[in-house]
């Protein structure tokens, strides 16, 4: 983010590359600065090594752009990671923990610019001023209504990308035009009859109390680049969502929902198989990013964060309207 804020242009390789010298492999999602992309830069060395330095990253010179195995350094699979103009709602409908998080993980640990957007001002705001919208965890039945949605679709089908977390994803789930659908729990027998003294421990079948699963990750797409094969997701409700039909499933919980940590009951952890967790969904030019799970949770699920910063500068990366 600070390479960006200091006009750096900064690539990442959508495929893994082994570099001549030094021989080296650099995986999927790694960031390239080239000299070539900063001709105008007159203290290219010592601005990059700098910024690197001020926060603890090593950087490794590369003698040529031609690689012993995978793309060159020149070659469409290096993408130019672009300046974006980042909003996230706030007020009415939003969860202030969820929007807090997001706020001071971008203003305080990320460093990178955000804009807060009032709900109650959504209906006359500019999208087009924006390239990502961060919806948090919320509410939004009252602010995106028949007019605002269609405003909405048509942000994104132009380019547009929305980031929606938790309980955001009710604003598209099971809607026509949308591929995200709940998953049912099954029903209980109406007929039967639960003594009183069973009810505690009938209830809790279909609880969860911030159980943590181990979830199963596709790291080739960009959402997942820094990540290997598994994330443990901290699922915070009983709330479920089919796998995406035509959109892509990142990260989801196949057949094994035991949880390696936490409590779920009987019922939610049958209805998680085969559910989704992290989802991308493409519409026109546009994404809608689905984070199930929160990433951030009070800023302190540490290993969530990178799929946020992917979700914002490597998913559907290009500018908006370009």
């Amino acid at each position: 983010s600070e390479l960006l804020k200091n006009n750096i242009k900064v690539r990442f390789t959508s495929k893994d590359i082994t570099t001549k010298n030094p021989e080296r492999t650099f995986n999927k999602g790694s960031l390239i600065v080239t000299r070539a992309d900063n001709k105008s830069l007159d203290n290219f060395d010592s601005a990059v090594v700098n910024i690197a330095n001020k926060h603890n990253k090593f950087t490794i010179p590369v003698a040529s752009g031609f690689s012993k195995k995978g793309p060159d350094f020149g070659s469409s699979s290096l993408n130019l990671i672009n300046n974006k103009k980042v909003a996230v709602l706030s007020g009415e409908g939003t969860s202030s923990l969820s929007y807090g998080a997001v706020w001071h993980f971008f203003e305080q640990q990320l460093n990178y610019p955000i804009t807060p957007i009032n709900t109650a001002h959504f209906s006359y705001i500019e999208l087009d001023d924006y390239d990502v919208l961060i919806m948090p965890s919320g509410n939004y039945s009252s602010v995106l209504k028949e007019s605002e949605q269609k405003k909405l679709n048509s942000w994104v089908s132009k380019g547009g990308k929305v980031i929606a977390i938790n309980r955001a994803l009710n604003s598209f789930a099971d809607k026509e035009g949308f591929d995200l659908k709940r998953k049912k729990a099954k029903e209980s027998k109406s007929e039967e009859i639960i003594p009183y003294a069973n009810k505690r421990r009938e209830f809790a079948k279909n609880m969860i109390t911030g159980a943590i699963f181990n979830t199963t990750v596709d790291n080739t797409h960009p959402l997942a680049y820094g990540y290997g094969n598994n994330y443990f997701s901290l699922k915070l409700s009983n709330t479920t969502f089919e796998l995406l039909k035509k959109g892509n499933n990142i990260a989801y919980i196949k057949d094994n929902t035991t949880p390696v940590s936490g409590f779920a009951g009987n019922n939610t952890k049958e209805n998680l198989q085969n559910s989704l967790v992290f989802g991308e969904e493409r519409m026109g030019r546009g994404s809608i990013i689905y984070l199930v799970d929160d990433v951030l949770f009070r800023n302190f699920w540490e290993n969530g964060k990178m799929f946020l910063v992917n979700a914002v500068f490597l998913v559907n990366n290009r500018p908006y309207k370009d």
